[in-house]
């Protein structure tokens, strides 16, 4: 690492660097496929033990430990993650890498229409920049009780366990090229749970390596996935220098990348539909004339298939000149469509000053006119206390209509790649939950630890 004091050190340059990772000994496990498992944040408490079950070496036992009944300060699921990390690393389970390394990495996976994508990356580590800098830029809200849980594993384990994933512009795709985009049979070769095929190279070559350090000296990073973790490395990092005072760089200047080129075809956004609970009689009973002021409201008619896939299509196919929703109201057993009565963006900007591109996002219209305005789900609103859940992908959404304990589901489109540039470039966050990049990089291929 370079020995230039991190506290003294100004730059404007993405620094990207290869590091001896930690990845599981193929002589004790062969197979990967029953240890690796997706990122912590869309795992929920049933599969969170299903994989905990899964296999005695799986990696969410240091990512997403469970919580037991007796735990304590000094015995809980981050004391136990690293301890398992510790033993597994003596057992030599895990071993670090000869030399550093980036790790090329390419997924295979199915589109929603079936038809089969590619997506190439590589996992780095680049040094942290604060967000002021413009080196590094998030694209969307975060809330606060993940980034002290991944905070309290940190400080535990003294490792990143899981990639951030981040994008860069390349339109040539010379990154990747560098890296060997033909380089024959990979190191990693194995199909997830969900039927991605995740294929990895270790790409150890000084040359190489170096080769592409350079070509970020000019680019930007922004954070597609992870906003929590990287907030969260910042806090690390910042907590450390403070303890410790100015001197050379250290582990935690640094954190581990999932890195993939913008033009990159292979690049899927899926969308995050919203259900709502707690919404009082009125609210429901008033419910579509309320839209009908903003939006041009459209009921659909046939079997219940029938109005799901005509909804999903009319969307598909709109007009991009304005906002457009789906809409289902269980207690009536109605679907909506709902079409902005304005162009974008259908309303001004407030006393933040959003940009033209951010009024014009379909998440910033559900949360500032639909949610906050309409059905008064805002501080001091008639809803303040109803209750907005996150539902990623529409085929998840689609079969959970069917559940009970909600009172109206939001269905959008994705957000594209050209809006998250437009937003990130003015300089603004989109609203929480805006984009599902699909596939998730799985957790388990590489860790890095601050003590190698």
């Amino acid at each position: 690492m370079p020995s230039t004091s991190s506290a003294d050190r100004r730059t404007s340059l993405a620094e990207v660097l290869p590091f001896r990772g930690l990845r599981y000994n193929r002589e004790s496990v062969p197979d990967l496929a029953p240890v690796i498992s997706p990122p912590y944040d869309i795992i929920n408490a049933s599969e969170q033990k299903r994989y905990h079950d899964k296999h005695p070496l799986n990696a969410i036992k240091l990512d997403f430990g469970i919580k037991l009944p007796g735990d304590s300060e000094a015995d809980n699921r981050y004391s136990r993650a690293a301890a398992t990390m510790q033993q597994w690393i003596y057992e030599k389970q895990l071993v670090p890498e000869t030399r550093p390394a980036f790790y090329r990495c390419r997924e295979e996976f199915l589109l929603p229409d079936r038809s089969t994508a590619f997506r190439d990356g590589f996992i780095a580590m680049i040094r942290l920049a604060d967000f002021s800098t413009g080196i590094v830029l998030p694209h969307e809200k975060t809330a606060s009780g993940p980034k002290q849980d991944r905070l309290s594993l940190m400080r535990a384990t003294e490792a990143n366990l899981s990639a951030i994933y981040c994008l860069f512009d390349d339109s040539d795709h010379s990154v990747i090229q560098t890296l060997g985009e033909n380089g024959g049979d990979p190191d990693v070769r194995i199909t997830d749970d969900s039927g991605t095929i995740h294929s990895l190279w270790v790409v150890d070559d000084p040359e190489v390596t170096a080769a592409v350090t350079s070509m970020f000296a000019e680019k930007t990073l922004l954070i597609a996935d992870g906003h929590h973790r990287y907030e969260t490395a910042l806090a690390y990092r910042d907590a450390r220098r403070r303890e410790e005072g100015p001197g050379p760089d250290q582990p935690y200047d640094f954190v581990m990348v999932y890195l993939s080129d913008m033009e990159n075809t292979g690049q899927s956004i899926l969308p995050i539909h919203r259900f709502v609970s707690g919404l009082g009689n009125e609210t429901l009973d008033q419910i579509l004339p309320a839209m009908a002021e903003k939006f041009e409201v459209r009921e659909l008619t046939g079997t219940a298939a029938e109005r799901q896939r005509e909804m999903i299509s009319l969307m598909a196919d709109a007009d991009l000149e304005y906002n457009i929703f789906g809409m289902y109201l269980p207690a009536s057993d109605r679907f909506v469509i709902l079409t902005g009565r304005k162009s974008r963006p259908m309303y001004g900007a407030s006393e933040n000053d959003q940009s033209p591109e951010y009024r014009a996002l379909d998440v910033a219209v559900l949360d500032s006119v639909i949610l906050a305005e309409i059905l008064g789900i805002r501080s001091g609103g008639a809803n303040e206390a109803a209750k907005v859940r996150f539902v990623e992908r529409t085929e998840k959404a689609l079969a959970e209509i069917e559940e009970p304990g909600f009172d109206v589901a939001f269905f959008l489109n994705p957000t594209s790649m050209d809006e998250i540039r437009a937003v990130a470039s003015a300089g603004e966050t989109m609203p929480q939950k805006s984009t599902y990049f699909y596939p998730k990089p799985v957790t388990g291929l590489v860790f890095r630890s601050f003590c190698i």
